[in-house]
């Protein structure tokens, strides 16, 4: 059964632009917990997240479920740690010019780019403000 999240995008995805649709896909960012690949040799109190790199740009895969990431982490499951973060958590740690890969592999996958980050930061700031 896909997440909210999930249902967000694909609701987006078939919108072809609609503002709206792009939004609530925001929103349920912030609103998700997700698991992170992380060094599994890293310290317990300040885990290494796994990077990705491509030519110049630096990929954080992030996933919405066990079953996406194990699909996605198979031949590297005895390599890896799990950390799990919220939304406003995973947005206050990321890094600039950071990509987030929301489930790899899956029907679902989006790439999040520092402009859609940086956006989702800003709607935290709203929302938490008081």
């Amino acid at each position: 059964m896909p997440t909210s999240l999930e249902s967000a995008i694909h609701a987006a995805l078939e919108s072809q632009g609609d503002n709206k649709l792009a939004n609530k896909v925001y929103l349920e960012f912030i609103k998700a917990n997700f698991i992170i690949p992380t060094e599994k040799f890293s310290d317990a109190k300040s885990p290494e997240v796994l990077f990705l790199q491509h030519e110049s740009y630096i990929f954080l895969p992030v996933f919405t479920s066990t079953s996406h990431l194990d699909n996605w982490a198979a031949d590297i499951q005895n390599e890896i740690n799990i950390l799990k973060l919220s939304g406003v958590d995973l947005l206050k740690g990321i890094g600039e010019n950071i990509y987030v890969s929301l489930d790899i592999g899956s029907p679902s996958y989006k790439e999040f780019n520092p402009a859609e980050i940086a956006r989702m930061r800003s709607m935290v700031i709203k929302l938490f403000k008081d």
